[in-house]
């Protein structure tokens, strides 16, 4: 799999990558997510087919930007 460049946001802010994966795996382990299961959501997330993970991620509050095609 192939992870490429998005654009992460948090309250319609635009954040790095980091600062969004660590409030990521934060509200993942708060949450009782499998730390394997967590990880792969974030990379499927990274790409332009991972629509799915991406709409998982989102009640996190995080919005990714898919990169472009």
């Amino acid at each position: 799999m192939r992870l490429m460049k998005g654009r992460y946001f948090i309250d319609d802010r635009e954040i790095p990558e980091p600062h969004a994966a660590k409030e990521w795996f934060r509200y993942a382990e708060d949450h009782g997510f499998d730390v394997a299961r967590a990880i792969s959501l974030w990379e499927d997330a990274a790409t332009p087919d991972g629509a799915h993970s991406r709409d998982e991620i989102r009640v996190s509050g995080i919005h990714i930007l898919p990169p472009e095609c």
